[in-house]
């Protein structure tokens, strides 16, 4: 079996482990069972395609990446599920700001 080393590490969304994943099997990379179970869970849990354009446009809004990971892989659907994501954020929100990130949210994951 191929030892893979780590070479970096960030913050990514569900859909970006899917799209690794599907492309290490594409080059023909036999995936532990980790691996599997990971691709498995992923595809039945997977909220949102695109996850990366939204948490582009997150940061762009001001929002820490972690934070914008967050918010795109559990897709709040309320304002109340958003502020118990805004753990790493050093700004509060009023409630105007959390409504745009919410209408983004939906724009990207709706």
């Amino acid at each position: 079996m191929r030892v893979m080393r780590i070479k970096s590490y960030r913050n990514v969304t569900y859909d970006t482990v899917i799209r690794i994943i599907e492309d290490l099997k594409s080059k023909g990379i036999e995936l532990d069972s980790l691996s599997i179970r990971v691709s498995e869970y992923l595809h039945k849990f997977t909220k949102c395609d695109k996850g990366e354009e939204l948490v582009k446009a997150l940061t762009e809004k001001g929002l820490n990446e972690i934070t914008s990971v967050m918010i795109a892989n559990i897709v709040p659907k309320n304002i109340d599920e958003l502020r118990s994501l805004l753990n790493f954020e050093t700004q509060t929100f009023n409630e105007e700001k959390l409504n745009e990130i919410l209408a983004l949210v939906n724009s990207f994951c709706g």
